[in-house]
């Protein structure tokens, strides 16, 4: 089970975004379809108690729903802050909120997964990426640095364990690219072929890469796919790149998994 620590971050980061503006707009879109699944789990047989843990699994591949259903409700706010003078520019605030929305969506159902016991690694679920993200999987190209692309990261205080670096977008058109590139950027610069030493040919070499892969960084890549993106052979073929490939709803697109997926295989990550 997760230690306490382990949980009390994860308490603390639901009721942080709890409170946050957008998100306490949307999350009665999560709640009802979360009640939906559970109801339908009593009416198959399974206890009540059994019931809300598996729903808050499989809730996360109905995310795509959740968020179209959370539409008018932030809608509603928006409005209501641009007649009290909060904001000013009503398309600005749309375009924002449903991508933070979608990965705060994300984040706070695993921390909900954690303390349920869904996940039973000793793990924590952060949307404060920053501090991480520099000191393990900061890239240097020469005389410069690259960074992932992330919007959650899930970790163990544990030694030895690796970190899923989590990329959360609506849809894949540009940042699913930008994030497989930083991926084989990761392959190259971690690459302990017999040729790389010494050798101009070799990208690593070449491009002057340097990383100290002192945690191993598994990348991953989640969508909501809105505009079903995934049916494009040329976007579809990016996934291969990542580690862990998800959709927010249910889906038979091959090497991408329903979201709900990632709860096992966090538990078999860590």
């Amino acid at each position: 089970m997760p230690s306490e620590e382990c949980r009390q971050k994860c308490s603390a980061l639901i009721e942080k975004l709890e409170t946050n503006t957008y998100f306490s707009a949307a999350l009665p879109a999560l709640n009802q379809k979360w009640n939906e699944i559970k109801d339908g789990l009593i009416s198959e047989g399974t206890t009540e108690a059994e019931a809300q843990k598996q729903a808050y699994k499989l809730v996360l591949s109905h995310l795509h729903d959740v968020m179209r259903g959370a539409e008018s409700l932030v809608e509603t706010k928006i409005n209501d802050r641009i007649n009290r003078d909060e904001i000013q520019d009503a398309s600005q605030a749309r375009k924002s909120a449903a991508g933070n929305i979608f990965q705060q969506m994300i984040a706070y159902v695993l921390a909900k997964n954690v303390l349920l016991g869904n996940i039973a690694k000793n793990v924590i679920v952060t949307t404060s990426t920053k501090n991480l993200i520099e000191e393990y999987a900061a890239i240097r190209v020469g005389d410069d640095i690259q960074k992932p692309d992330s919007d959650i990261l899930v970790y163990s205080p544990d030694a030895n364990t690796p970190i899923m670096n989590l990329s959360c977008k609506t849809s894949c058109r540009e940042r699913a690219g930008q994030t497989y590139k930083w991926k084989l950027l990761c392959d190259l610069a971690t690459c302990n072929c017999d040729h790389k030493d010494d050798n101009l040919n070799c990208p690593a070499t070449k491009y002057g890469l340097a990383y100290t892969a002192t945690k191993k960084i598994l990348v991953c890549f989640i969508t909501a796919d809105f505009y079903n993106e995934l049916t494009n052979p040329q976007i579809a073929a990016m996934f291969h790149f990542f580690d862990f490939s998800y959709v927010a709803k249910e889906t038979c697109v091959p090497n991408i998994a329903s979201l709900d997926r990632i709860i096992d295989d966090i538990n078999s990550v860590f």
